[in-house]
């Protein structure tokens, strides 16, 4: 698919701007009459956002095609003004223009609107609040509610809610950044290591349950999506991250005997690890949601019934190494699978043209 708006988005972006360009130090009527009593002459041009080719204006490259040639990217700007934008477009980023978008589309709700129009303005205002040190495009998304829009707002709220702490992970296993030393003596270091799996068993069954809870939260299919829910457990996944984070923190800042080395080597990213799989989510969905936009089918078809696995479970060979180290040691915990939690599997399905996890 082309990154180019169709003729339907133009016009849906013309009209939802009433013809007026968006730039509210502009505002000039982007229609008017045509010499042809048949015609009318339109100076107004639907602008892309986020730059729909290599080498355009604010271009984003890990952005699909579908998206830049989605209404939520676009913004209804008169000839002058779109000129304006892509000429000095360190000035006019894209925050500022999904601004412009925004405010205008208050300001024609306000001007034109009846009295129906204010009070469902006011609402949405409301809603957008809670959202309001989001980036743009998720306002955005919220907004317009475009085919798909409980995918297409998960995606950006796990990307901006998860990728600072999957950072961190990363960060921590390449050594950029340590915690303070904590120093385990011989004697404690039975209980210390029983406690690290105790934490890590408790810590992956939630993400299993949110999983669900996300899926049930999308609606059924035909069915709208709950955004207070959505949003609701993308924040928990991020808060249960966050505790992953702080576990493998403890881990790769202590200092234990040098006999119980290899033990800590193998406790250090065992959940990060794991957590990391959760890229794959939002980028399968994104994937999934290029065919829906496309009305693709035949693809929609194939992908129905199949199952594709993101699991969370121990690393090859991790079960037996780490009781071989124990059994070194002296040491007994119980089952290191099951106390670690990494039993635990999410399948990633589509059934009839809607995203669904499988549990």
């Amino acid at each position: 698919m082309a990154p180019d708006f169709n003729n339907k988005t133009i016009s849906t972006l013309a009209k939802r701007a009433a013809y007026l360009c968006s730039n509210p130090d502009c505002r000039t009527q982007t229609v008017g009459p045509n010499e042809d009593p048949n015609k009318s002459t339109v100076i107004g041009e639907a602008a892309h956002i986020y730059g729909a080719r290599p080498r355009s204006k604010r271009y984003v490259s890990i952005m699909t095609d579908v998206a830049r040639a989605n209404i939520t990217n676009g913004v209804w700007l008169c000839r002058n003004c779109h000129k304006l934008i892509d000429t000095d477009y360190q000035k006019f980023s894209s925050d500022i223009l999904f601004a412009w978008r925004e405010e205008h589309e208050k300001y024609i709700s306000s001007e034109l609107g009846n009295a129906t129009d204010k009070i469902r303005q006011e609402q949405l205002s409301s809603q957008l609040s809670e959202f309001k040190n989001y980036p743009p495009l998720v306002r955005r998304i919220i907004i317009d509610k475009p085919i798909g829009w409980e995918y297409k707002l998960t995606v950006e709220l796990m990307r901006y809610l998860n990728d600072p702490i999957l950072r961190k992970i990363e960060d921590l296993k390449d050594g950029l950044y340590i915690k303070f030393q904590e120093h385990i003596d011989e004697e404690e270091m039975t209980d210390w290591i029983s406690q690290r799996m105790k934490e890590s068993g408790k810590l992956v069954p939630p993400m299993v349950g949110l999983i669900d809870k996300l899926n049930k939260s999308w609606g059924a299919p035909g069915e709208e999506g709950d955004l207070k829910e959505i949003h609701h457990i993308c924040c928990l996944i991020r808060d249960n991250l966050e505790l992953i984070v702080s576990h493998e923190e403890k881990i790769y800042s202590t200092n234990v005997p040098e006999r119980y080395e290899r033990i800590l080597e193998l406790l250090k990213n065992l959940l990060g690890s794991q957590a990391e799989k959760l890229k794959k989510i939002p980028n399968r969905l994104e994937e999934i949601i290029s065919y829906i936009d496309n009305d693709d089918k035949k693809v929609l078809k194939d992908l129905e019934g199949k199952e594709e696995m993101v699991v969370f479970e121990v690393p090859e060979n991790w079960e037996k190494n780490f009781n071989k180290e124990l059994k070194k040691l002296n040491i007994s915990i119980g089952n290191p699978a099951t106390e670690s939690g990494c039993f635990s599997f999410l399948l990633l399905g589509i059934v009839s043209g809607s995203l669904i996890f499988f549990l």
